[in-house]
């Protein structure tokens, strides 16, 4: 027959019980161990008043308070910014770490090599090879494929074309490469990142094969590397020089 245990004898259960857990604590994976309830709650809420104020700002030029300038550079901007804030959400919902999310987006301090910057300048050169093949086909073929370029940035402040260079190409790639490349795949993330670039650019098709190669190829990149620099130097590089071509061209006016 089993005889019952001592209180001293449960005691020590507990107390081995409990070092047991607090071992098993110290040894869980990093991406196990969850942010705190403040930073979570900050970046939803961050989520959504980006998503606020894009709308609010449309709804104000609608009703006839903003100009369309103010209105469409205050709106792309909080619609680029949706995009990382989405990301760092979804990532804290699904229960990562900061130093998790970091690692998964690509952005951690190892990426930053001599080997990614000039795999960025190679991306960037390809871009501009799509570039001139979509110009030679044009001139080839007399069909004309507008890119609206012009028409999108005449008469937004300058803030916004800085914005647009240094700031859009982080807050896109983390989204579109570092989020949903491991979760869709390369082909989706290409085609999502081409229709907004479409959008964004007034239904222009030469936009969006732009967009969709520059997709594929950043996509590739980050596959292999596991790091995003790659494609945050070439978009950095293709929307700057975007920018300046149209200042050095007249076609801005700052």
């Amino acid at each position: 027959m089993a005889s019952a245990a001592t209180p001293s004898s449960r005691r020590s259960t507990k107390a081995d019980g409990v070092l047991l857990a607090k071992k098993a604590a110290r040894h869980a994976p990093k991406h196990r161990r969850i942010t705190s309830p403040a930073i979570r709650y900050m970046f939803y809420a961050a989520f959504l008043l980006a998503i606020i104020l894009t709308a609010l700002l449309v709804y104000l030029y609608q009703a006839n308070y903003l100009t369309l300038s103010i209105a469409s550079a205050g709106s792309s901007i909080f619609l680029s910014l949706i995009f990382p804030f989405a990301a760092f959400a979804y990532l804290i919902w699904r229960g990562n770490s900061p130093k998790s999310m970091i690692a998964q987006l690509g952005l951690k301090k190892k990426g930053v090599t001599v080997r990614n910057v000039f795999l960025g300048i190679a991306l960037f050169l390809a871009v501009l090879l799509t570039e001139l093949l979509l110009a030679i086909f044009q001139e080839l073929t007399h069909i004309s494929l507008p890119t609206n370029v012009q028409t999108v940035f005449a008469g937004l402040p300058l803030y916004f074309l800085v914005f647009a260079a240094f700031v859009a190409p982080f807050n896109e790639e983390i989204f579109f490469r570092g989020l949903l490349v491991p979760r869709l795949s390369i082909a989706l993330s290409a085609l999502f990142f081409a229709l907004l670039h479409y959008l964004s650019y007034q239904a222009s098709i030469s936009e969006f094969i732009a967009a969709f190669m520059f997709g594929l190829l950043a996509g590739y990149a980050f596959k292999r590397t596991k790091s995003l620099y790659p494609s945050i130097i070439a978009h950095t590089l293709v929307n700057s020089l975007a920018v300046m071509a149209l200042i050095w061209s007249g076609m801005l006016t700052l």
